[in-house]
């Protein structure tokens, strides 16, 4: 029993797709979301959440239950998705790529990887997201990713752009003012804009990153073989200055490969703080481990116990290259989880440290064996505290912190730092004069007092390590030019005396052996002081030391002893060396002061040495210690307090110090100037420079160089500032300065407008700590005096002086940012008042740009948060924005001034703006609109089109914010007194409206800023159209309400708002935000258009194309509503009272034809549908029904609109498709439509459409027959055109002769490219007739006659193909409406044979299935939704003309009319299944007539009339055996007119006569020659017949093989020599077994060739295949009974049936030689009309040769007509080319004894169900010389015998 599920199973997802055909199963695609109600065993019952009306039950196994919140309303409920915003995004993100992926699939597109690849990355990171694992700080790291991603990936996909605020969230468009969304489309789109300029797509840290970034860095493991404890030196390197940037982070590594500290296993983190945008910008920085062996000198002694331990030597060296994560080019390879593999390269045995990393970092391969370092990387962004509280899992209590060697870019308040950085670079040491070899030197550093004492735990490497009193250096082996570059870090409390404090280096020779090491002293020492004499710390530069001796040294021992005097005191056991110089500066300086004077360079124990020398380099990070001497002044002011002289040096030089060294040392350095400032008692001297002091930091400060210390400063105004007394001093000199500011050095007045912000911070903190410590006494004097103050400053803008320029610039660009400080200490209201009259008092035309800067400023304060305040300071700024948007000043400054004010308005903090608007509106609003218009929002400069789009957000922000009573307010007001003002308001927002949707300033993909923007002129129209309606009835203005009915549809028909045309998801989205603005749209149209009243009648037909364009918008409720307009408009044309005769109209003419015109172009176009039209009719007919006056016109006008939209839909359908011809097909239906209608420009335009199609597809004669239409409806006379006559074809054409005499010769033209000459013939005699006897224009009669005379020569000199004619039938409901069970005729086009046909056709159709059978097709696949087709040629029937009835004509000529001007065809099939016997086969003979003739203006036309006859075995044999005799005689006229034609085509066509060895040749016909066949007289005449026809054909034969004999070569003689033998035993078989005399005429020559003459001599009908001449001798008409007793006509000949034969792969491939002579033949085709009509129908089927077809590969259609055999093996015989001439050859001409049907076997064989090869010859080439074999000729014995006679004669 089904049970609901509880709360943790209400929601889940699909993990498969799920399809079943099952009732009450709900279909799942993987992801889809749904919501569970019930549950049963192993089923769910639910739905999807996207479309809850769909229910269903689907497996649990199939869905991934998750959590999910459950919100009940009543019954029912809500459930939504745990999941945080950005995951369900992604979700949805996926989802909708995913679709548009597979698409990528299937079309193979280039960006289907990266497709792939984003999605895979943003599963990856909703994996992360959902894991739950991420700090905060990274979640919104990951978001901003995620955000980016998709965005690009939208952006590549055209999809939306995704608004989002700066957390990544999507923004609201009902919580955002319509400038911060425009806003936010900008950054988004420069944003995508920027990834997709990038290789990557990532984003641009070293732009768009913080300033203040740090380095996590974890050593993971360190895998070497050491040996011996180790030190691991971890820091930064830049590696272009070789230099370190940060202190060392040191790790002990034990000799067992571990640590030594166990528990720090895989918890040696460190963090590199400090890093800035400098460190970003360097070109290479790396992280280098330098690895130090801790142990004896020699690693191969680690066992020798006497060796000497614990000494540093150098190891090897790691690095790895980090700029690009440093620069967030590896952002994604940073994580703390990665580990990455750093190798490690061991040091030479003399390489110094320094070198090894040099080496390291520039060489591109390491070979490491497998040694290195595994560590992880993660650059964390913020200082150390925000690092600390965003990332508690990566830097704890216990995680180091490495600092860089120099400040952070801010050093903030409590930053307290105080050290010195120490590099022992390198030394020189001389070896003893009893040394052997170099000294082990190892360098010992001791901080030390003035007293000689060490300091104790002042040193260390930097982090991660102990603090030391002593640093002992590397050891470098027998090495007296030792480089250590190793730095350390000396750390001295600031509570410490630093004078005396001086660094100590001793220097001591290390033995291997310990018994001698631990004798040895240091054999020298240098020293440094800390501090200078000046009290300033040491330089940060290199200090070359000098190196003294001790006396007990063994070197100095042994020595040469110098005389020298020691004195008691310098004896002292207390830092001795003090007094000595320490470095050789010194001593140079010491050397040149004193020159005359003996220097004493010995103390104590200490003797200079002159040889030796050692190099260090310093660098103080001291916040208490500088190297400047006026900073140290003034930090010490109390000692200079009394020296005026020295106080005021110092003050007047600080503006000289550099700014970093001032940014320092800030916070002390401002204590030190307010305590001069407070203490000091001679004011006149000291309080100027003191605030010129303060003036000069507090600028400097402001400066971008020094803009990140604005917090330090704020940090020190807030916490450290505590001089009560000081704002009147600080007021009193700035007052002074400003009233005497044409006096006051203009430097300085500069800067302390500049300084203004932090001025009156210090006054209004000074204030208030003197109002606590006096409970506010004093308020009102203070009060007066800062008014007077801001008075003072707002007076000197009333300056014109170019002097003051400056200041009064700095006065406007900081004076705004005093207000959140001076509002802490005075009225806002009066404030507001002040800072009036501080802007107003800026003279005009000066400092326009700055000024509105200021408001700008202005507007962003606090001041105007306040309402009171905002009642005074915005007429001020919108009275100044509008003075200057009039005069087209500052456009860009003053729309970003509204912008601001617009956007700031709409907040819903601002509490109480209805004033606001009103104001507002009534000050801007027509000056915007206005801007709007002149601005060009489509400009190609991307400033001015973007200034363009910002007004236009400007107004509709406006617009948004008015509410319907603003509106009101605003058209009541005095500027619209009178209707022609407000109508001309009216016209210019209409006018800007219709801009604005017709040309969208937004771009397409900003959806959500387009339909906020359509959202907002909708709610404007509506608005407008009541107060059109109210204000301008009575007094109608058809102008405006004109621009309103097409503003309004337009804004309805816009693309945008076309829901039909988007996703479902987001069409769901716009609705449920904006619902269907179209709806409401058309109910405004609808409701002002019957508020017309009797002025509708202004209207017509103006309005009915933009009403219609409305109509077809796909809303069922917009069309119901707004289609009865239509008939609205036909009754108020109809009743339409004429002014001449004062009745009604009484019909609707203008409505008809302007909505048949634009259904035309809207329906062509894309709109419309089968609804559509179904709904209009409906709608349109039962009005029209109801009305008694306009019942007939309405109703016949509905039928026409019902048929119009039927063709249209069917036209659109078929023109999106590549299939021309069904798009001819389209066309002519509407020309017919048209013309039937009598709309005569429509017919023209789609005649010149039809006639387009034609030209693409090569149809010249189509084209031909398509532009006669047009000239039948012109004349001959100079009338001028009527408009809908014209044609931009022939745009230079104005009358009716002109135009049509151009048509006439481009019809002439066309009608020559199509070969069809005849019909040129006649158009070319309209004009002699035209030029002769009317315009007498004898020069152009001439050009036309030449014309003429050569399409007469084409005729009988061209070579013509006949075109092939082919049946299409076209069954099923899957074929168009004008095609379903159909049958067409089709012309073929040049050479195109029946397999070429077929293969078009199945282009054409690639769906439909082919009938195998040409029988007809059954109901079911009538009506099956399927498409199938029947195709096979057919026949035409020639219908004689009667001027070449009984006469001679050539073939040529008569060629023409059996293929052309036909409009009847034929073709057979089989009745029964006879078998090989062919004296028992009967044929069907189905005649079709067509529509139309052809050729016409289509290549195909419907079959309209379809008749069926049966013919008998006996008919047929007669009809075989006429159309051989022809080819015979054709080829024996051929060679007799071109004694050079090769014999190949005769040979093949007698010896498949002769050796009828396979299918039997005339024995097939063997029963119809005995005696006693025969029963009616019509048989016996046909029997009679068939002798006459047979002996015929034995006296061509012979004829034939006499021609074969003279030509035949040597080669081919015993191939002669056969036929001849095979020829005498037909004749004798012919004689023997079918009692035929034929044996004495062949005999006897003389009879033979009195035979052949008479055969020749007969006229052309004799062998004509409509002829009487065929049926009998005396040329009586016969009839014969069909096997059902019906007398029927008989035919006298049949041109070969319809589909194929199969052609024989044996022919010879020899090619022949093109006859000359055919040309001019003519009885090919030659016949004249018999006496009845139904014999007439008849034709040869090879008299044309149309067996064309035979030569091709089968198609399935087919029915066997000949005898059944088995297949031939073709494997010898199968031809692998075919030569030129026999391309297009006769079957007859290209078999050989094995062609049945060439051995007389009926020609019906074509339409056989007999499976057919596959070998179909080559396409002949268009020459003129091939083709000539391509044509067969029949030529007629009596003309031709005289012809060729005559000819013989001729040449000799």
């Amino acid at each position: 029993m089904w049970q609901k599920t509880d709360r943790s199973q209400k929601y889940g997802v699909a993990l498969y797709n799920y399809h079943s055909r099952l009732p009450h199963r709900l279909t799942l695609n993987i992801g889809d979301t749904v919501q569970i109600f019930e549950e049963l065993d192993g089923w769910f019952y639910g739905c999807k959440t996207k479309n809850k009306t769909e229910c269903g039950i689907f497996p649990k196994s199939y869905i991934h239950v998750r959590e999910a919140v459950v919100a009940k309303f009543g019954s029912l409920e809500r459930v939504t998705s745990t999941e945080s915003p950005i995951a369900q995004e992604i979700s949805t993100v996926l989802r909708e790529w995913y679709t548009i992926w597979k698409q990528f699939y299937l079309d193979r597109s280039e960006e289907l990887e990266k497709i792939r690849g984003m999605m895979l990355e943003l599963m990856d990171w909703r994996k992360k997201i959902m894991s739950r694992k991420l700090t905060n700080e990274e979640v919104k790291d990951l978001q901003q990713k995620v955000s980016s991603r998709i965005d690009f990936g939208n952006a590549m996909l055209g999809l939306d752009l995704v608004v989002r605020d700066e957390q990544g969230n999507i923004l609201n468009p009902d919580d955002t003012s319509v400038v911060e969304l425009y806003k936010q489309h900008e950054t988004a789109s420069d944003r995508i804009r920027l990834e997709q300029n990038t290789v990557t797509g990532e984003r641009d840290s070293s732009i768009t990153g913080p300033q203040t970034f740090n380095l996590f860095v974890q050593l993971r493991n360190f895998v070497c073989r050491i040996g011996e404890d180790a030190d691991i030196l971890m820091s930064l390197y830049d590696a272009k200055f070789s230099k370190f940037i940060s202190e060392n982070y040191i790790v002990h590594w034990g000799k067992e490969g571990v640590p030594k500290d166990l528990e720090m296993l895989n918890n040696f983190r460190v963090v590199f703080t400090d890093l800035g945008s400098r460190d970003r910008t360097r070109e290479r920085v790396y992280l280098v481990f330098q690895i130090i062996r801790i142990g004896v000198m020699d690693p191969k002694d680690v066992d020798d116990k006497k060796q000497t331990r614990a000494l540093r030597r150098p190891f090897g060296v790691a690095a790895i290259d980090i700029t690009e994560y440093l620069n967030g080019q590896k952002n994604n390879e940073a994580e703390e989880d990665k580990q990455i593999f750093i190798p490690f390269q061991s040091c030479g045995e003399k390489e110094f440290m320094d070198s090894l990393i040099k080496k390291v970092v520039v060489a591109k391969e390491i070979n490491h064996k497998g040694q290195g370092l595994w560590v992880s990387l993660k650059v964390l962004q913020g200082d150390v505290k925000q690092v600390k509280e965003d990332y508690p899992h990566l830097v704890g209590p216990n995680t180091d912190v490495s600092r860089k060697l120099g400040f952070p870019d801010v050093i903030m308040p409590g930053d307290v730092r105080n050290d010195i950085y120490v590099t022992i670079k390198g030394g020189e040491f001389t070896r003893g004069p009893a040394k052997t070899a170099d000294k082990n030197v190892e360098v010992t550093m001791v901080v030390c007092n003035n007293k000689g004492e060490v300091l104790e735990n002042v040193i260390s490497y930097g982090c991660g390590g102990e603090m030391m009193s002593a640093y002992k250096s590397l050891i470098y082996y027998h090495e007296d030019k030792p480089k250590w570059q190793e730095t350390v870090k000396v750390a001295i409390s600031t509570e410490e005396e630093f004078k005396g404090l001086h660094l100590k280096f001793t220097f001591k020779h290390r033995s291997t052996s310990d018994a001698k090491d631990r004798s040895e002293r240091p054999f020298a020492m240098s020293f440094i002081k800390l501090m200078n004499k000046n009290s300033t710390t040491l330089s940060d530069t290199d200090h070359n030391l000098l190196v003294y001796k001790d006396h007990n040294s063994p070197d100095l021992k042994s020595s040469k002893k110098t005389k020298i005097t020691e004195k008691k005191e310098d004896r002292d056991k207390f830092s001795p060396y003090l007094d000595l110089p320490s470095t050789r500066e010194k001593f140079m300086e010491e050397q040149s002061t004193q020159p005359n004077n003996k220097l004493t360079f010995f103390s104590g124990p200490f003797t200079l040495s002159a040889k030796d020398s050692f190099v260090i380099s310093s660098f103080v990070c001291s916040t208490k210690l500088t190297h400047n001497v006026v900073l140290l002044g003034l930090l010490q002011w109390q000692d200079i307090m009394t020296d005026t002289t020295k106080l005021r040096d110092h003050l007047e030089k600080l503006m000289k110090v550099d700014g970093e060294e001032i940014v320092k040392f800030l916070q002390d350095l401002l204590d030190s100037l307010f305590s001069i400032l407070m203490q000091n008692t001679i004011s006149d001297v000291y309080d100027n420079l003191v605030f010129d002091a303060l003036v000069h930091i507090i600028s400097l400060i402001s400066d971008r160089k020094y803009h990140q210390f604005r917090p330090v400063l704020d940090a020190y105004v807030e916490s450290s500032f505590s001089f009560a007394m000081a704002y009147q001093k600080l007021m009193i000199i700035l007052r002074d300065y400003v009233d005497k500011a044409m006096e006051t050095n203009q430097k300085i007045l500069k800067s302390a407008m500049k300084s203004l912000e932090y001025l009156f911070k210090f006054i209004v903190q000074s204030r208030n700590h003197f109002a606590r410590l006096n409970d506010g006494r004093g308020k009102q004097s203070f009060e007066l005096q800062l008014k007077q103050l801001i008075k003072s400053i707002s007076n000197m803008m009333l300056y014109t002086s170019d002097n003051t320029l400056v200041a009064q610039g700095s006065a406007l660009k900081y004076m705004c940012a005093t207000i959140p400080d001076i509002l802490k200490v005075f009225d806002a209201v009066e404030l507001s008042h002040l800072m009036v009259e501080f802007i107003n008092n800026v003279p005009k035309e000066r400092l326009t740009k700055q000024k509105l800067k200021c408001i700008d400023d202005l507007v962003h304060s606090k001041l105007f948060a306040m309402p009171e305040c905002r009642l005074i300071l915005l007429p001020m700024m919108l009275q100044h924005t509008r003075t200057l948007m009039e005069q087209q000043e500052e456009m860009e400054d003053c729309i970003e001034v509204l912008s601001n004010i617009l956007n700031l308005t709409f907040s819903k903090e601002m509490v109480s703006h209805d004033d606001d608007v009103s104001i507002i509106a009534k000050m801007s609003l027509r000056t915007v609109i206005q801007a709007c218009i002149r601005l060009d929002k489509t400009s190609k400069e991307a400033k001015e089109a973007k200034e363009a789009i910002k007004c236009v957000c400007v107004l509709l922000g406006m617009l948004r914010q008015m509410k319907e009573i603003h509106y009101t307010q605003y058209m009541e007001m005095e500027e619209f007194a009178f209707p022609i003002d407000l109508r001309d308001f009216l016209m210019e927002i209409l006018m800007l409206f219709l801009d604005l949707v017709c040309n969208n300033v937004f771009p397409g993909d900003w959806m959500e800023m387009i339909m906020l923007e359509n959202s907002i002129i909708l709610r404007a129209l509506q608005i407008f159209a009541k107060v059109i309606h109210d204000k301008f009835t009575q007094e109608f203005e058809k102008e405006l309400w004109g621009f309103f009915f097409k503003c309004s549809i337009s804004f309805l028909t816009q693309k945008s708002l076309q829901l039909e045309h988007f996703t479902s998801s987001k069409r769901t989205k716009i609705v449920c935000r904006y619902r269907d603005m179209r709806r409401e749209a058309g109910f405004e149209i609808r409701q002002m258009w019957f508020h017309l009243g009797p002025n509708k009648v202004l209207f017509i037909p103006d309005l009915v194309g933009s009403i219609l364009e409305m109509t077809l918008i796909p809303e069922i409720e917009l069309r119901k509503a707004t289609i009865p307009i239509f008939f609205d408009m036909m009754v108020c044309e109809f009743m339409q009272i004429e002014q001449s005769t004062r009745k009604i109209r009484g019909n609707f003419n203008q409505v008809e034809h302007e909505l048949i015109m634009c259904l035309d172009a809207l329906v062509e176009g894309g709109l419309g549908d089968e609804e559509y039209k179904d709904l209009m009719c409906e709608i349109l007919y039962k009005l029209c029904s109801n009305h008694t006056t306009l019942k007939e016109q309405g109703l016949r006008f509905v039928n026409t609109i019902k048929e119009l939209l039927q063709h249209l839909l069917e036209y659109r359908k078929i023109i999106q498709s590549e299939v021309k011809e069904l798009r001819m097909s389209c066309i002519v239906n509407l020309l017919n439509f048209y013309h039937d209608i009598g709309r005569q420009e429509m017919y023209i335009r789609y005649l010149y459409k039809l006639c387009d199609l034609h030209m693409k597809c090569d149809n010249y004669t189509e084209a031909a027959n398509t532009l006669k239409l047009h000239v039948g409806l012109l004349n001959w006379t100079d009338q001028l055109l009527d408009p809908m006559l014209k044609s931009s074809w022939y745009p230079k054409a104005h009358t009716h002769r002109e135009l049509k005499e151009i048509l006439y010769y481009d019809i002439v033209s066309f009608y020559d490219k199509g070969k069809m000459w005849e019909k040129g013939i006649e158009l070319t005699k309209e004009l002699v007739d035209l030029y002769e006897e009317e315009l007498f224009d004898y020069e152009r009669l001439s050009v036309i006659l030449k014309r003429q005379a050569e399409l007469f020569a084409c005729i009988i000199r061209e070579l013509r193909p006949d075109p092939e004619y082919f049946r299409v039938g076209y069954y099923g409901r899957g074929f168009p409406s004008f095609l379903q069970n159909k049958v067409f005729i089709y012309r073929g086009k040049e050479y195109e044979r029946l397999t070429d046909f077929n293969s078009r056709m199945q282009t054409l159709f690639p769906n439909a299935e082919l009938l195998k059978s040409l029988s007809p097709p059954s109901n079911e696949v009538k009506e099956s939704d399927k498409q199938y087709l029947q195709i096979n040629a057919v026949t035409p029937v020639l219908e004689l003309q009667e001027r070449f009835r009984n006469k001679s004509v050539n073939e040529k000529i008569l060629k023409y009319y059996s293929v052309n001007e036909v409009q009847k065809f034929t073709f057979s099939r089989r009745i029964d299944e006879s078998g090989a016997d062919l004296s028992q086969m009967w044929l069907e003979r189905t005649y079709l007539t067509t529509l139309y003739s052809f050729p016409g203006i289509l290549c195909w036309f419907p079959v309209n009339h379809t008749d069926t006859k049966k013919v008998s075995p006996l008919e047929n044999a007669i009809e075989t055996l006429e159309s051989t005799n022809k080819r015979i005689n054709s080829l024996i006229e051929q060679h007799i007119a071109d004694s050079h034609l090769s014999t190949n085509n005769l040979g093949m066509l007698l010896n498949g006569v002769v050796d009828a060895s396979v299918n039997g040749g005339i024995s097939n016909y063997k029963v119809f020659y005995t005696e006693g066949y025969g029963e009616s007289e019509i048989q016996l005449h046909l029997v009679h017949k068939l002798k006459d026809v047979t002996k015929n054909q034995v006296m061509l034969l012979r004829e034939a093989l006499n021609i074969h004999n003279r030509k035949v070569s040597e080669e081919l003689r015993p191939f002669h020599e056969h036929m001849e033998q095979r020829f005498k035993e037909m004749v004798k078989l012919i004689h023997k077994e079918y009692n035929l005399n034929i044996m004495s005429r062949f005999l006897m020559p003389e009879a033979h060739t009195a035979t052949l003459k008479r055969y020749k001599s007969m006229s052309a009908v004799s062998l004509s295949r409509v002829s009487e001449a065929f049926i009998s001798t005396n040329s009586t008409q016969m009839s014969t009974t069909d096997p059902s007793g019906t007398p029927v006509k008989l035919p006298h000949a049949v041109r070969t049936p319809s589909v194929f034969i199969k052609p024989d792969k044996s022919a010879p491939t020899t090619p022949m030689r093109p006859p000359t002579i055919s040309r001019m033949n003519p009885f090919k085709r030659t016949s004249v009309a018999s006496t009845t009509a139904n014999i007439s129908d008849h034709s040869s089927s090879e008299g044309g040769g149309s067996n064309r077809n035979s030569l091709e590969a089968p198609i399935e259609l087919s029915e066997q007509l000949t005898t059944r055999r088995p297949p031939r093996p073709d494997q010898d015989q199968r031809r692998l080319s075919r030569p030129n001439s026999f391309q297009l050859m006769h079957p007859i001409m290209n078999s050989t004894s094995s062609t049945s049907l060439v051995s007389n076997t009926s020609s019906t064989n074509e339409n056989s169900d007999q499976e057919l090869g596959d070998d179909t010859p080559p396409l002949p080439e268009k020459t003129a010389y091939s083709d000539y074999t391509n044509v067969e000729i029949t030529p007629s014995p009596s003309s031709h015998h005289r012809a060729n006679t005559g000819n013989r004669k001729s040449k000799m």
